[in-house]
């Protein structure tokens, strides 16, 4: 039976790739984000992917779409991708202090809520012998210190170490807890975070070409399909040429 796989921030950017590729790998996909007709657009394109639209950022959201897709599918969902975020340009001095509430909010607490609702719900339906999966996607910015945007990458370091806590609470259930951690992908996120456009150019002649959303779900789809006594746990993926 193919797996059930739940991904949220599939509106754009590497949840919609995720999505995707899944799907093409066989999976049934229930795919959530904030904008409702690209979500749409999903389930045109991919006859195995059904849509919901939701704002994660209240707490206990994500458990509701769980049970949503079970029901949906006939099936619990054994793969949560949680790929739901936001930017924030601008070091501690020049970032606009009005949104540093806001994003702890959405990329701190809001991902604490999801990932305690994805290791509750695949707790009580575990099944011995084989292994679920919860897939965080990070940032290098969360391990590597940037003058560039450490408000956002201050929420990446705390994600970071929940995963690995997580990660430790859960193995002994045959849940597998992965942090991947992308450096530059050119999606619309630095566009809705509101970095420069000309500086982030001048930064891909530099150290590109910058990652394609398709590079890291192909990451996700590798993780996902290792056999259950295998658990990749952390991965760092960047373009080839990027130093930090």
């Amino acid at each position: 039976m193919s797996r059930v796989a739940l991904v949220t921030g599939a509106s754009s950017g590497i949840g919609r790739a995720a999505a995707m590729r899944l799907a093409e790998d066989g999976m049934k996909i229930f795919a959530t984000g904030r904008r409702t007709e690209a979500l749409a657009s999903l389930a045109v394109a991919q006859p195995n992917i059904r849509t919901h639209s939701a704002d994660l950022a209240s707490f206990g959201v994500l458990g509701q779409l769980l049970r949503s897709a079970a029901e949906a599918f006939g099936a619990d969902p054994s793969v949560v991708l949680l790929a739901a975020g936001r930017g924030l340009r601008g070091g501690l001095l020049s970032s606009d202090p009005a949104q540093w509430e806001e994003l702890i909010r959405v990329n701190q607490l809001s991902m604490m809520s999801q990932m305690r609702d994805a290791a509750e719900f695949l707790m009580t339906r575990s099944v011995p012998g084989q292994v679920a999966d919860i897939v965080i996607i990070g940032s290098t910015v969360g391990r590597q210190v940037s003058a560039m945007n450490p408000v956002y990458g201050a929420t990446k370091f705390a994600v970071h170490s929940l995963c690995e806590s997580l990660r430790q609470e859960l193995c002994g259930h045959g849940i597998r807890v992965t942090l991947i951690e992308p450096g530059f992908v050119k999606t619309n996120f630095q566009q809705t975070a509101g970095y420069d456009e000309g500086w982030f150019a001048a930064l891909e002649a530099e150290s590109g070409p910058f990652l394609q959303p398709e590079d890291i779900a192909s990451t996700v789809s590798f993780v996902v399909s290792q056999p259950s006594h295998i658990h990749l746990d952390d991965i760092r993926i960047r373009p080839t040429r990027q130093k930090a």
